[in-house]
């Protein structure tokens, strides 16, 4: 694939969401072309009859939580490939790819038993397996940041409940660290054709994380609690099953950021006894799941696409509205404007939603294998991932060979 012709943008497709704050202005008549006329004619339907909030009370209220290898997510599957023919798309389908496993959210609870008494508010991460009934173990403090750490606890953890991260302060919150070697605005180039790629240092961060729970899983630990880093009895959410969908090797959970400062303060002090059971299942088979996708075809250059897309799967804590409903309902908001509008771009314009990205973007790289004879025709991708709020820039997702196009 020639690079420079696939700028994958991580940004919002800018026809909804963004409104139109005071009116529309009509362009002047220097600046009449055929395009300006076109961009007045999507504000003005977006401004005056736009269905993005119904959809979005739709999928988030009647819908709700859309884990992938979910009846839920299935539902999603379908009712936005109504949508799409209902607004006049063609070539509308569900595309399938597979999961080794499924998994179903039970029940999570969680107390100090010793030294005293306090109800821990948990929540089972996802892929966890649960425990077999309830476990009482004492809380570990698990340090390792290099691989002479391991010894120190090696024999030490048989039955624990371990924690593994120094608590930050909630109120008010660690400022992010931009220049840090996993988060910061600018990566390492891509390297050049025939070159090696500098090493990742969110790969190495993974592959300790995978060392660190093999090492858990060999000293038979009980089950490992995350800070979920958030204020107020929040709880995060991420799994521990992989892009592979497996069941996770320890039962895992997160805590809320006070329950967990509570047991880092006190097993600086003294052994520290908790309580936890956690039961989940996982289907006994693979689960096929599948991204909807839809067309309005181009009136040139019909072999030619360019993708707008968003993923429509989320976490089960929430309704998914945020991520991502609310970039799945901007993709079929432009869907339906563009196609009601009847603008006959000149190249084939195709929506996808896609599924699987909270365990790794897994939808969009089955969506690659599965067209790998076409990326030569993808002119562009345009995903909107960015939450709610006014989208202020576009991010190249590593493509720096394409800032000039970009900017």
């Amino acid at each position: 694939m020639n690079s420079r012709r696939v700028a994958v943008l991580f940004c919002a497709v800018v026809l909804v969401f963004a409104g139109v704050r005071a009116g529309l202005a009509k362009p002047a008549a220097e600046d009449a072309s055929a395009f300006a006329a076109a961009d007045a004619q999507i504000l003005s339907e977006v401004r005056d009859h736009s269905e993005v909030m119904q959809n979005s009370e739709y999928l988030g209220d009647a819908i709700g939580p859309r884990l992938t290898g979910s009846p839920q997510l299935k539902q999603a599957n379908d009712w936005t490939a109504v949508k799409f023919r209902e607004y006049g798309l063609t070539n509308v389908h569900l595309e399938p790819w597979t999961i080794a496993h499924s998994w179903t959210r039970g029940t999570a609870h969680a107390r100090i038993v010793s030294p005293t008494e306090h109800p821990l508010t948990i929540a089972s991460a996802g892929w966890a397996p649960g425990t077999a009934g309830i476990v009482r173990g004492s809380v570990a403090y698990v340090d390792i940041k290099t691989d002479e750490d391991f010894e120190k606890y090696r024999g030490k953890l048989k039955g624990a409940i371990v924690i593994a991260q120094e608590p930050a302060s909630l109120s008010p919150p660690k400022p992010d660290e931009p220049f840090s070697e996993v988060n910061r605005p600018m990566q390492t180039p891509p390297p050049l054709k025939g070159q090696p790629a500098a090493p990742s240092p969110f790969a190495v961060m993974m592959a300790v994380a995978r060392k660190r729970t093999e090492f858990y899983k060999q000293e038979g630990v009980a089950v490992v609690l995350r800070d979920s880093n958030k204020p107020h009895g929040l709880l995060n959410m991420t799994g521990i099953g992989g892009e592979q969908f497996n069941i996770g090797a320890i039962p895992t959970a997160f805590i809320t950021g006070e329950g967990y400062r509570m047991l880092y303060r006190m097993q600086k002090h003294g052994p520290v006894q908790v309580e936890i059971e956690m039961t989940n299942s996982f289907s006994d088979k693979p689960v096929e799941v599948y991204n909807t996708v839809a067309e309005i075809k181009g009136s040139e250059k019909s072999d030619e696409v360019v993708i707008l897309g968003a993923h429509l799967d989320s976490w089960d804590l929430g309704t998914g509205s945020t991520d991502n409903g609310t970039g799945s309902m901007a993709v079929l908001e432009a869907a339906r404007v563009l196609a009601k509008l009847n603008l006959k771009p000149k190249r084939t314009i195709r929506f996808i939603l896609f599924s699987g990205e909270e365990e790794g973007l897994c939808g969009s790289v089955k969506y690659v294998e599965a067209h790998k004879d076409e990326l030569e025709k993808i002119s562009g991708v345009l995903v909107h991932d960015t939450g709610t709020g006014r989208v202020l820039t576009l991010a190249l997702h590593d493509n720096y060979q394409d800032r000039e196009i970009v900017d």
